[in-house]
């Protein structure tokens, strides 16, 4: 983080490490993260507390009350997770303050239970039974009882994951279906004049979605296929413009394919081909770059607990 980032959370007595914060915020044990490539949410904090489900209920209503578009939240197994943006870094450091007032004074207000309690149990954790563990590198504290059981769930978890069948076809079926919306969206958008990476977006978004909806199974290698069926059909539908174009000029000498390669050896219209093709290229790499590495957040699996 940088010194703005660091005198902000000296100020609540949170170290810093890096681009991560740890300590102690209002009675509750929080984790803090800046990450600049995350145009979503670029701060990220984690506060570990415990609430019953009613108090969640409670809890999750007041917060989408909050007329925040830059502002989401999740319940996690032990705490809140809540996800900030704003036009710049600047801007949201400012807010900060106010947002952590209307977090923790809910929070409080809600019964939700901070240092001291388990996360877990809801039960106060014993001193000999304090752990601190590392949670998708959270450190979340928690009674050592907790930490075991909650360790032997997420690697059962995991043992049930890695031997379900990949079913790569099925899976792949789904990224050609998400390829040819991408597919779709670069020949419309590029018949009005617009290159852009909105195109890959919708390509990965969906492909991925169906992927798993045919059963595939969310890995990396999901991401793998759906990547290269993406890039493959942003290629192909550049291809098929310039190819249904040469066609049309053609005017039923050759057909789309033989006009196309005759007007190939023109230096010119090659020069065009080639450049449109980079820029396409170039657009899908942003969207997909951005898009996969939120897949891939989203399909990370919790199985490097340390305690």
């Amino acid at each position: 983080m940088n010194t703005k980032w660091t005198d902000f959370f000296a100020g609540y007595g949170v170290s810093v490490d890096g681009n991560k914060a740890y300590g102690e915020i209002d009675g509750y044990e929080i984790n803090a993260n800046v990450n600049g490539f995350d145009t979503v949410a670029p701060f990220r904090l984690h506060i570990t507390c415990y609430a019953t489900e009613e108090q969640k209920r409670v809890i999750g209503d007041i917060l989408s009350s909050r007329k925040d578009r830059y502002f989401n939240y999740a319940f996690t197994r032990y705490g809140l997770s809540v996800g900030l943006g704003d036009f710049t870094m600047g801007k949201l450091l400012k807010r900060l303050p106010e947002v952590f007032g209307f977090l923790f004074s809910t929070l409080k207000e809600q019964g939700a239970s901070g240092t001291g309690i388990c996360p877990i149990c809801g039960k106060p954790i014993e001193e000999e039974q304090i752990k601190k563990c590392d949670l998708d590198g959270f450190t979340i504290t928690m009674d050592l009882g907790c930490a075991t059981d909650l360790s032997a769930a997420i690697a059962a978890d995991k043992k049930e994951f890695d031997s379900a069948p990949n079913n790569y076809l099925k899976g792949f079926l789904g990224a050609v279906i998400g390829g040819l919306a991408g597919a779709v969206c670069v020949i419309i958008l590029y018949l009005i004049g617009f290159v852009s990476s909105l195109s890959a977006v919708v390509s990965v978004t969906l492909g991925c979605f169906l992927y798993k909806k045919f059963k595939g199974k969310p890995n990396k290698m999901m991401l793998l296929i759906v990547g290269a069926t993406t890039v493959a059909f942003m290629v192909i539908s550049v291809l098929a413009v310039y190819i249904v174009a040469a066609g049309i000029a053609a005017d039923g000498m050759y057909t789309p394919i033989e006009a196309f390669n005759i007007l190939m050896t023109d230096s010119e219209f090659a020069l065009w081909f080639y450049a449109d093709l980079a820029m396409v290229l170039l657009f899908s790499a942003i969207g997909l770059g951005a898009e996969i590495y939120a897949q891939y957040k989203r399909i990370k699996r919790k199985d490097n607990f340390n305690y």
